[in-house]
């Protein structure tokens, strides 16, 4: 496993795709931070800590951010036959499945902590400092604590559907639509439900607790309550063995043509 971990991380460092993104991203994040420097004054006030305490509302960014990683490590395999390839040279599918997921887990937590890392000295360098930097730091930490596992779930629900849907296109928006809209199909249909079937409403309601998002709604409001970190992780636990679990048995019978 470690031998192709080493060899998905290669070719993954050899595709400009992830250091276009990577420019990208940290070319935005420069640019954010240069307009507040600039406008900072009477219109807007912006410290160091401010600037930090701005994650906690992009935070939603890494269900989405996590479908980048994964289309980077899985690279059309299907259309370019080279999963094809990979199951006649012997490679055990498992051993393929896992390895893909591990390698798009590592690569958005290294690429996490190189942009946010980035942003975080871009706003050392060019805000004025607060004695509010160390209560800004433990909130945005708490924060990522929740975020960490719901991204990570994210992370498997899109190598599930990649390996199971043939086109990458079509796997990503299944995947964003299960992410983006699951929860407000389930609220739709508890309220249509409301006065026909109270129960099942309630129910439907209720499932909506499971969902990758649901941890990381109105987090400003539950900093410090270790509950919710440990909803994120049981929610993210879930969701990374499930989607794995079914993901593995239908690349297991899947018939790679």
């Amino acid at each position: 496993m470690l031998d192709y971990l080493r060899a998905e991380g290669y070719k993954v460092s050899r595709r400009p795709y992830l250091w276009i993104t990577l420019l990208v991203v940290a070319g935005l994040e420069l640019l954010l931070v240069l307009m507040w420097a600039w406008f900072n004054g009477d219109m807007i006030h912006m410290t160091v800590a401010d600037g930090l305490l701005m994650l906690l509302y992009l935070l939603t960014m890494g269900y989405y951010a996590a479908g980048i990683t994964t289309d980077m490590v899985f690279s059309d395999q299907y259309k370019h036959n080279t999963l094809k390839n990979e199951v006649a040279a012997g490679i055990p599918r498992y051993r393929i499945y896992l390895g893909k997921l591990l390698a798009g887990s590592g690569l958005s937590i290294v690429a996490c902590v190189v942009l946010l890392g980035w942003y975080a000295l871009l706003c050392a360098l060019m805000l004025p400092g607060s004695g509010e930097l160390t209560e800004a730091l433990e909130t945005v930490g708490f924060a990522l604590l929740c975020a960490l596992p719901v991204w990570l779930g994210a992370q498997s629900l899109y190598t599930m559907c990649l390996f199971t849907i043939r086109g990458s296109v079509a796997a990503t928006l299944v995947s964003v639509g299960i992410v983006a809209l699951l929860g407000q199909v389930f609220t739709f249909l508890s309220l249509l439900l409301a006065l026909q079937a109270p129960g099942l409403a309630d129910l439907l309601f209720k499932l909506r607790d499971f969902l990758l998002t649901s941890p990381l709604e109105n987090i400003m409001d539950a900093i410090g309550d270790w509950s919710r970190v440990a909803w994120a992780w049981a929610v993210g636990a879930g969701w990374c063995f499930g989607t794995t679990v079914l993901g593995l048995w239908q690349f297991g019978r899947k018939e790679i043509n």
